[in-house]
């Protein structure tokens, strides 16, 4: 028997339309990485001293902030974002909001920020929030953040209510703060 004279088996149209959706499927969907819905608990150091513990946290809402602080330049967009979290903390201080700012320089930078160039960004921004260190990134990773600034608003329990990439504008924030801080029968200026 020759080649020439063997039938070979041409796939049906439904089988054809099947594989092309598994393939799309696994192109397209199977490599997407599932974001965590829940932040665990966690403590960081602050820059300033002390450190900062998530559950000890009497908050209505959490505002994590992940931003490169160093190298520190105007144009830098983290330090953009640091002056509309400072008016977020002063305008939602009565519904008990908690801004956290957490330095998140070595994603970009590929090597830590030392100690002193984040407390030297945190004067020079005039930061009067929380300034953590994340050393390697381990909580920014473990959270799938993978570009700053990004932003997890937190509920009290640490399921993550609403979340943000890139620079983002006061409305938008403030628009997930809102009902967050109201459910938890805090008044609102």
């Amino acid at each position: 028997m020759s080649i020439l004279s063997q039938t070979y088996l041409v796939p049906s149209p439904r089988f054809r339309l099947s594989l092309a959706a598994a393939v799309f499927l696994c192109l397209f969907g199977c490599n997407q990485k599932r974001l965590p819905t829940t932040v665990p608990d966690f403590v960081l150091p602050e820059v300033r001293g002390g450190s900062f513990h998530l559950r000890a946290e009497d908050s209505s809402a959490i505002l994590l902030a992940f931003l490169q602080t160093v190298p520190d330049t105007a144009d830098t967009p983290s330090r953009r974002q640091a002056g509309l979290l400072m008016s977020l903390q002063r305008q939602f201080s009565t519904g008990r909001l908690q801004v956290v700012v957490v330095d998140s320089s070595a994603l970009l930078t590929h090597r830590p920020p030392g100690t002193e160039a984040l407390i030297n960004a945190s004067y020079d921004w005039q930061l009067q929030l929380p300034l953590l260190v994340d050393e390697g990134n381990h909580l920014a990773r473990s959270l799938g953040i993978d570009q700053v600034p990004s932003f997890l608003l937190l509920a009290p329990d640490g399921d993550i209510v609403e979340r943000w990439s890139g620079l983002t504008g006061p409305a938008s924030l403030a628009a997930s703060i809102r009902p967050l801080i109201a459910t938890s029968g805090s008044a609102v200026r």
